[in-house]
């Protein structure tokens, strides 16, 4: 028997503190047209729209224990937050401190392993963000695909490659969070006016492509001038310990010409 939506909420009000923040003005956020607020997602599948919002769950200190990007289907977002509720326990629980990363992981990959038939089955991919998919993996290797022997075999299930994305974020901060490389995936841009025009002719299709494809070199910008900054201040510390080690040998050569002219 399904849940409903009442039903959920009362999961949320006993064991959760729920709060909200406005994505809109966010880089990562994608673009859709022919909606309008007032509009509810309707049959759609678990973890769809993942650009249009995300639901984190937060230890008090503002830790990510699990996130779940776009749509969810009652039964499978009160699953998803039994999960997080087993991973909080880990978090707070001291008697863990040495490897709680890993085991963080090895929680998230396993938790797969647990879901139904119904939620993989709910966890499919919409038509238009599978297309986006197959495209982008003519130009480079894609997480969304299962590999063998190098080769792509078919789509994940977002319920699997969302664990998976997690499974490499342990405990992270929600400061720290690379939400946009954690939702990259399916199609930025979408709109139900469309009708029958392919989407990846659209105009806005193309600036959205634009405004991601410039998000990303500013990141990797970003990180290259934070990996030089690192390497050089390793480089400066290993330098400075050479120097400081030369001079001590100085010294303790000084010290020992001045005993031997005493003696």
């Amino acid at each position: 028997m399904s849940l409903s939506s009442d039903q959920v909420l009362k999961v949320l009000k006993r064991d959760f503190v729920v709060g909200w923040k406005n994505i809109a003005r966010e880089d990562y956020v994608g673009s859709s047209h022919g909606y309008t607020c007032d509009d509810t997602a309707v049959g759609t599948t678990n973890g769809a729209g993942p650009r249009n919002m995300q639901m984190f769950v937060l230890s008090r200190g503002g830790v990510v224990v699990h996130c779940l990007p776009g749509f969810w289907h009652p039964d499978d977002l009160v699953t998803e937050l039994q999960h997080a509720k087993l991973l909080h326990r880990l978090w707070i629980d001291d008697r863990q401190k040495s490897g709680k990363k890993k085991m963080f992981a090895r929680m998230q990959l396993s938790a797969i392993r647990s879901h139904s038939d119904l939620m993989t089955a709910r966890s499919g991919w919409q038509g238009f963000d599978a297309a986006n998919e197959r495209e982008r993996l003519k130009h480079g290797p894609r997480d969304t695909f299962y590999m063998v022997n190098g080769k792509p075999k078919g789509m994940k299930p977002l319920n699997v490659l969302i664990h998976e994305r997690m499974a490499k974020r342990p405990f992270v901060s929600f400061k720290k969070f690379d939400t946009e490389e954690f939702i990259d995936y399916g199609r930025p841009y979408y709109d139900n006016n469309g009708g029958g025009v392919d989407f990846r002719g659209s105009k806005g299709y193309l600036e959205s492509q634009k405004r991601m494809a410039e998000r990303r070199k500013i990141r990797e910008e970003k990180r290259r001038k934070a990996e030089e900054y690192e390497n050089g201040k390793k480089a400066m510390k290993k330098k400075l310990g050479k120097a400081e080690m030369k001079a001590m040998s100085k010294k303790k050569s000084k010290k020992s010409r001045k005993s031997g002219e005493e003696d």
